[in-house]
């Protein structure tokens, strides 16, 4: 088994404290099996793109794992196409921009003149295309250029614009590592071909589990997922690495699968209802097929229409879809702006054995976390005795949520997402607030949340949640595998500390 990893990186960087050498990079891929991996160095993207590609091309010479990935930074303007001719000659695996992060467009001449570069020395290409728009300039400007292009940070939001992207232009290829909608790498294999997907995680920043995941547990051909996994990288770029010298690592499935959960699971965070992004099910019937597939017993959902929409409509059609499912159980959504209607709602579906907690999102209503209508809302919950769920992203969100907590201690508070960008402040709060837990669904699976979180207060108020509904559950999986927890903090995590929240029998 060949697994490639097209989207990893090692290096220091100025805002960060960790410095991630080569060796501790290949050390963390090869702890789920991963032994080959396409990969620049932070200098080249953020000082110097000269030097650092040559700290590339040294560390693959040390390791064989590392396949040097060049990177350039057109602002230079004269060095431009004499460091790409450099890079192929040298071997490297492909070029590399990163036009966000330095201050200049792929909707450009500078990027031109990157395309027609590489084209000159049959370099392979990578570029994010995660803002709207940059897929479609990515084609349009290389658009008459034949060389391999490989799009990167495909989210779901931008993932249609992108599939659309490579379906225009031949040889244009696509990471998966955001495929994290119900069906969505299905779909891609269907509109472009498995042959047109590679696999890319974010090492070491973000966890490579929940990628990996995905394409294992998705529903197409094992040869289609040995394809995605690393045989389309490795024809990509075969041609480069015949002038490194460089030999393909064999991978270890066995050594990935070591570390996954089998045990049953019971699901804090999903949904029910339509998004606008591509996927596949959205209704009770297709949740549950999924979380059958995904070894889940039980999950707790929010209607999407009241989350985004009409809460009262959205919480009818949520008791409807899931009365004659019994692994499906029900978060009554509330909505700040209707106070009273929000308390009516409470009141009417609290007493009913398949609504076990209150659900808001202050994202969509508009209403923070810890203003005063939360707080009279906090005041009836506390009333019913029942569990909250707050979607909780950002820095200062997670302190709203022990603000509450401290006002109201005897309301349990579950950090949906667990603060995401602010998942230490979010371990802060739950320090001093023993009444919030937090789970850690989010696309952004940053690498040691879980563990960290476990280590500092305790495994008995983490819960999982995936999204599910609007995620594949297997892909956060993927963060809480990542953990290596032990089987006490597995049966609390997974299952038990959910189980006793919410009385489910």
């Amino acid at each position: 088994m060949l697994i490639i990893d097209c989207d990893t990186f090692f290096g220091t960087r100025a805002n960060c404290r960790t410095n991630v050498s080569p060796s501790a990079l290949v050390e963390t891929l090869g702890s789920d099996g991963i032994r080959c991996a396409l990969a620049y160095s932070v200098k080249a993207r953020t000082f110097d793109a000269q030097e650092g590609n040559n700290d590339a091309l040294s560390a693959a010479r040390t390791h064989p794992e590392i396949l040097p990935v060049a990177s350039v930074d057109p602002r230079s303007f004269e060095r431009l196409e004499e460091e790409i001719a450099r890079s192929a000659e040298l071997g490297f695996a492909a070029l590399r921009v990163f036009p966000e992060l330095q201050g200049w467009s792929v909707d450009s001449v500078l990027f031109s003149r990157i395309v027609n570069a590489c084209a000159e020395h049959n370099l392979p290409l990578m570029v994010s295309t995660e803002t709207p728009g940059k897929a479609s300039a990515v084609v349009e400007r290389a658009a008459n250029a034949s060389l391999p292009i490989i799009m990167l940070g495909a989210n779901y939001n931008v993932l249609a614009e992108v599939l659309s992207a490579a379906q225009a232009r031949p040889n244009t290829y696509v990471s998966t590592q955001y495929f994290v909608t119900p069906g969505a790498l299905e779909l891609a294999v269907e509109s472009v071909g498995a042959d047109r997907l590679v696999l890319g995680t974010g090492s070491p920043d973000f966890s490579a589990r929940p990628a990996v995941n995905v394409i294992l547990g998705a529903d197409i051909p094992d040869s289609e997922k040995n394809k995605i996994l690393g045989g389309n990288a490795a024809t990509i770029i075969a041609g480069q690495l015949a002038k490194l010298g460089a030999r393909s690592l064999e991978s270890s499935l066995e050594t990935f699968r070591r570390r996954s959960l089998t045990e049953p699971i019971i699901d804090v965070h999903g949904h029910l209802g339509p998004w606008p992004f591509p996927m596949r099910g959205w209704g009770g019937a297709d949740v549950v097929q999924l979380m059958r597939r995904r070894g889940i017993e039980k999950a707790i959902l929010s209607s999407t229409k009241a989350i985004v929409n009409d809460f009262v409509d959205g919480n009818a059609d949520l008791a409807r879809e899931i009365a004659d499912f019994d692994e499906l159980l029900g978060y009554v959504t509330v909505n700040p702006n209707h106070l009273e209607e929000s308390i009516q709602e409470i009141n009417r579906y609290l007493g009913s054995p398949k609504f076990v907690g209150v659900k808001t999102h202050p994202g969509y209503s508009g209403q923070s976390i810890d203003s005063p209508a939360m707080r009279e809302l906090l005041a009836v919950i506390a009333a019913a005795g029942a569990p909250l769920l707050v979607h909780c992203w950002g820095h200062g969100e997670p302190s709203k949520v022990g603000k509450l907590a401290e006002e109201y201690p005897h309301v349990p508070i579950i950090m949906g997402h667990g603060g995401v960008t602010a998942w230490q402040e979010a371990i802060e709060v739950m320090k001093t607030a023993p009444n919030v837990y937090t789970e850690f669904c989010s696309s952004r699976v940053e690498r040691g949340r879980v563990r960290a979180t476990i280590d500092a207060v305790g495994c008995e108020r983490v819960l999982f949640g995936s999204d599910l509904g609007l995620f594949d559950p297997i892909y956060n999986l993927g963060i809480y595998e990542e953990a290596d927890l032990t089987p006490a903090e597995r049966e609390a995590v997974m299952y038990g500390n959910a189980k006793r929240l919410f009385g489910i029998s």
